[in-house]
């Protein structure tokens, strides 16, 4: 996840905070649902993390390596998570995408998720697009 989203740090109007999460931040968010891996072979290239809502799985920290990117890696590891979803009995994923990354935007468009609200970033000058879509 950081070599994936290394690529950004100092570039985006407000640093991501994955620049500074240690194991111990991921694990405590993986307690509250868990996490996917994306391989190609043996090799890691992707990842994303989820937490359990009452209505929803709120899918985070989703990641692939510049070389992966554009094959369909991110589309993959988001229908894998539309499974949990509906394992979990949960209707809908929630997902909050960056203003600043409008690619991300669009891949989260081309998926079938829909805008709830766009609102400002909380750490500053960016906005975050909040997109669900039903399972």
């Amino acid at each position: 996840m950081q070599a994936a989203f290394a690529e950004y740090q100092g570039t985006l109007p407000v640093d991501s905070g994955a620049h500074t999460e240690t194991v111990d931040d991921v694990l405590a968010v993986m307690r509250r649902g868990g996490a996917v891996l994306a391989h190609d072979d043996a090799e890691p290239v992707g990842s994303a993390r989820y937490t359990l809502e009452a209505e929803a799985v709120y899918v985070g920290r989703v990641a692939v390596l510049p070389s992966h990117r554009r094959r369909g890696v991110a589309s993959a590891m988001m229908l894998f998570l539309e499974d949990i979803a509906r394992q979990e009995q949960r209707p809908r994923i929630r997902i909050g995408v960056r203003d600043s990354l409008p690619s991300n935007v669009g891949l989260y468009q081309a998926l079938g998720y829909v805008l709830v609200s766009i609102d400002p970033h909380p750490r500053g000058p960016d906005r975050v697009w909040s997109m669900i879509k039903h399972v």
